[in-house]
Formats: C-alpha cells, sequence, structure tokens
C-alpha cells in the first residue's frame, strides 16, 4: 500500500513540477536569449522550486551557518542524494547561480534549456569533454555567478554515504578565482525522492549551508586538502543526524 502511495505522490509532485514549468517556459525561453537576463532567469528558477516545492509537500529547512552575501561569488559544493537536490540548492541559494552537472540532463527537456545557456553540462568519462566544461565554468565565473557543483560526481547507489574521495575539479577551479568554497550538507532528500527506486514521499528538506571557506593564498596544490575538508564537513553534519 506504501508503494501504491508513492507512486500516486510522485505523479502528484510530478504533475506540479512539470505544469509550473511550462508555465513558465514562454518567459524563461526570454529570459535565457541573453547573457543580460541570466539574473532574472534565475529568480525565475528559485520561484520554480520554491513554488513546486512547497505545493508539494516538499518543506525546504534551510539552515545558514553564517550569512551568505546575495551580492557575492562561491562555489558551492554539496552532497548528493536525489535529483530533488538540484531543486533545493537551485531554488533556495541566495546568489545568482549556475549549475556543473553530468551530460545527460541536457537530453531531459525539463532541464535542457538550462543547460544550453545558463548552466555547464560535463561527460565525465572524457577528459577532453571535462576540461572544456571546467573552462566554461570558469568564463561563466568571471562573469560574476556562482557555481553550485555535486563533487561526487553523481548520485552515489550507497546514498546517503557520502562518495570517497570527492573530484578535485571544483576545488581546483575555486582555487584559481580564488573565490570562497561553501560545503552545503543536504540531508533528507533521499527520503523524499528516491533516484533509483522511484519511492518518494513529502515532508522535509534539510539543508546546512557552512560558512564559507576561503581560498586567497592557497594554491593548486591545496585542493586535495581543501576537498578533504569539505567531505569531513558534510560527512559530521550526515553523522551527527544519525543518517550514517
Amino acid at each position: 500500500m506504501r508503494k501504491i502511495l508513492g507512486y500516486i505522490y510522485i505523479g502528484y509532485y510530478g504533475l506540479i513540477f512539470i505544469g509550473l514549468f511550462l508555465i513558465l517556459y514562454p518567459f524563461l525561453w526570454i529570459l535565457l536569449s541573453r547573457k543580460s537576463t541570466f539574473y532574472y532567469a534565475d529568480k525565475l528558477r528559485k520561484f520554480w522550486g520554491h513554488a513546486s516545492s512547497l505545493l508539494g509537500g516538499m518543506l525546504p529547512v534551510i539552515d545558514y551557518e553564517e550569512r551568505i552575501d546575495p551580492r557575492a561569488q562561491y562555489v558551492y559544493c554539496a552532497n548528493h542524494m536525489s535529483y530533488l537536490d538540484i531543486v533545493l540548492t537551485g531554488g533556495f541559494l541566495p546568489t545568482l547561480n549556475f549549475f556543473m552537472a553530468k551530460m545527460e540532463l541536457k537530453n531531459i527537456p525539463l532541464f535542457k534549456i538550462w543547460f544550453e545557456t545558463i548552466d555547464v553540462p560535463v561527460k565525465r568519462e572524457s577528459i577532453r569533454s571535462s576540461h572544456g566544461a571546467f573552462v566554461q565554468a570558469g568564463e561563466k565565473l568571471d562573469d560574476g555567478m556562482s557555481l553550485i557543483i555535486f563533487p561526487e560526481g553523481r548520485i552515489p547507489k550507497d546514498t546517503p554515504k557520502v562518495k570517497y574521495p570527492l573530484k578535485l575539479g571544483a576545488f581546483k577551479l575555486a582555487i584559481e578565482k580564488q573565490l570562497p568554497v561553501v560545503p552545503v550538507s543536504i540531508l533528507d532528500n533521499y527520503k523524499r525522492l528516491d533516484s533509483y527506486t522511484w519511492s518518494a514521499s513529502p515532508g522535509k528538506m534539510r539543508m546546512k549551508v557552512h560558512k564559507p571557506i576561503e581560498t586567497k593564498g592557497l594554491s593548486i596544490d591545496d585542493s586535495k586538502e581543501l576537498a578533504e575538508k569539505v567531505y569531513s564537513i558534510i560527512n559530521q553534519d550526515l553523522q551527527n543526524a544519525g543518517i550514517v
């Protein structure tokens, strides 16, 4: 019975998520047609995340360890446990953001418009593709945007455990651009939507946004130590919450 209710809930949430996207699509198409209006497209993405979450019974609970300046730039590094992580981080982190995520998302109609404009797809199996993606991400950081990335690379099959070690690309990029890294701990999304079994349920979506870690003065040689620090912070949150 619970499984059946889960499928009914996924259908309900999917209708809200897709329905809102279709309503917003004409405006997104206009706003994503030029860099000068990416700011407003991101605002619309945040509205989409807020509205679909609240109407669908997903209740975001955001804990900021320190105030995040919405006009500043950061490299957000979050753990990855569900497709809902994109909705939560994209909808509720306050800066002008773009994602780096796996190339397969570009093939999904809901995400294609984003990955052809504001976001950066990456084929992680290809060294050349990965390098090109990080070059493109660097250009977007130069334009004043903040990066959201899941440095595990994909949703681990043994989620909610954090995949170890984290991939170093985002940390190298943050050091190269001398931008602070913000660890982001996502705690409940594997319960809200299991991306392997497609079981789902409404409830809290807790996200802890940690104090930015400065990279000024660091060199590329420090990227592994920086990744280890971010991993430890996120993993400790999961342990404290009794999740792992």
